[in-house]
C-alpha cells in the first residue's frame, strides 16, 4: 500500500547508516587510514549512529551531506576495492549512489528500494495466502546462525568470496551454506520423499563478481573457466552432491538461480516451484 511504501523509508534510512558504519568498520579492519580532512565528519556520523535508534534515523540535510563526503572519499574507494574482505550490505553502493534522492525531504521509496532494503528476520514467521486455486503457507526463518538451526534453504551464491556475518570473519559464506544444506538434506526429520527446492540467490551480484574474483577463492580444486554459466553450474553441482547417492532418486533437489530484486525472475521461479509442490502432493496421495 502507499502507507507501507512511505514507512519503508525508515528502513532505507537505517540501511544507509548501517552501510556507512560498515565501511568505517571495514577501513579499521583493513587498516586503511581515513582522510584527515574527514575527521570531523566521521566523528559527527559515529556520534549520530551510536546515539540514535535504527527506527528513529532521519536523513536530514546535515547528516546526508556528511555521508556524501564520507562516501566520495579516497579511503572509502579503497575499502570498496576490497569489500569482499569485510562485512557490507549488498545494497550499500546502490543506496549510497542515490543519496540526493533518498535524502530529499519528500523521499518516497521506489519498489526497487524496497526490494533492496534489508531487515534481519528473527524467529519463525508464517504467512498464508491464496494462489490460483490453492492456499499456500510460507514459512520465513531467520538467516542468522543462531536462527538457522530452525532451518533455512535459500542460499546466496554471490557469497563465494565473502565472509560470514554475525561477528565471525573466518567462515566463507558459500561454504557455510553448503555445510548447512548438507545437514538439512540428511536430517531424519525430512522423509525420503521430501522434495527440496534450492534457491541459489543473488545471481546478478554473482555475475558481476565472477568477472573480478575467481571461483578458486572458495573452491581451490575448481579447474573450469571463469565464465558465469560454468561457474554457476559448478556451484549447483556441489550443492547437489550433498545429497547421498542412495537418496538422490527419492529426495530430488530442484535448483534455481534467482535474483530476488527482479520480480519477473521470481515470478517464473515461483510458478516452477508451485508445479513441483503440486506434483509431489499428488504423488503422496496416489493421484500420480
Amino acid at each position: 500500500s502507499d502507507l507501507d511504501m512511505v514507512n519503508y523509508r525508515y528502513l532505507v534510512y537505517s540501511n544507509v547508516v548501517q552501510a556507512v558504519y560498515q565501511l568505517l568498520q571495514g577501513a579499521e579492519h583493513l587498516k586503511i587510514t581515513v582522510d584527515a580532512n574527514l575527521s570531523p565528519d566521521v566523528t559527527y556520523f559515529c556520534h549520530y549512529q551510536s546515539t540514535t535508534h535504527p527506527a528513529e534515523i532521519e536523513l536530514h540535510y546535515e547528516l546526508t551531506e556528511v555521508i556524501k563526503r564520507i562516501y566520495q572519499s579516497n579511503f572509502v574507494k579503497a575499502v570498496l576495492a576490497r569489500q569482499h574482505e569485510i562485512i557490507l550490505l549488498d545494497s550499500a553502493v546502490y543506496f549510497l549512489e542515490q543519496l540526493d534522492r533518498i535524502g530529499a525531504p519528500d523521499y518516497r521509496p521506489t519498489h526497487q528500494d524496497v526490494l533492496r532494503s534489508r531487515v534481519p528476520t528473527a524467529g519463525i514467521n508464517e504467512i498464508e495466502f491464496p494462489y490460483k486455486q490453492f492456499t499456500l503457507r510460507m514459512v520465513d526463518v531467520g538467516g542468522q546462525r543462531s536462527e538457522q538451526r530452525k532451518w533455512i534453504h535459500c542460499f546466496e551464491m554471490s557469497g563465494y568470496n565473502q565472509l560470514l556475518n554475525d561477528g565471525e570473519q573466518t567462515v566463507n559464506r558459500l561454504k557455510y551454506s553448503m555445510y548447512l544444506f548438507k545437514r538439512i538434506v540428511r536430517n531424519k526429520c525430512f522423509s525420503k520423499r521430501t522434495a527440496i527446492i534450492l534457491f541459489l540467490n543473488k545471481y546478478d551480484i554473482f555475475k558481476e563478481r565472477i568477472e573480478i574474483f575467481p571461483l578458486t577463492i572458495c573452491f581451490k580444486g575448481y579447474s573450469g573457466n571463469n565464465q558465469v554459466e560454468s561457474s554457476a553450474s559448478y556451484i549447483s553441482d556441489r550443492f547437489q552432491s550433498m545429497v547421498p547417492p542412495e537418496m538422490q532418486s527419492e529426495k530430488p533437489v530442484y535448483s534455481h538461480f534467482t535474483n530476488a530484486t527482479d520480480t519477473r525472475n521470481i515470478d517464473r521461479v515461483f510458478e516452477s516451484c508451485i508445479d513441483v509442490v503440486f506434483k509431489i502432493s499428488m504423488e503422496k496421495v496416489g493421484f500420480m
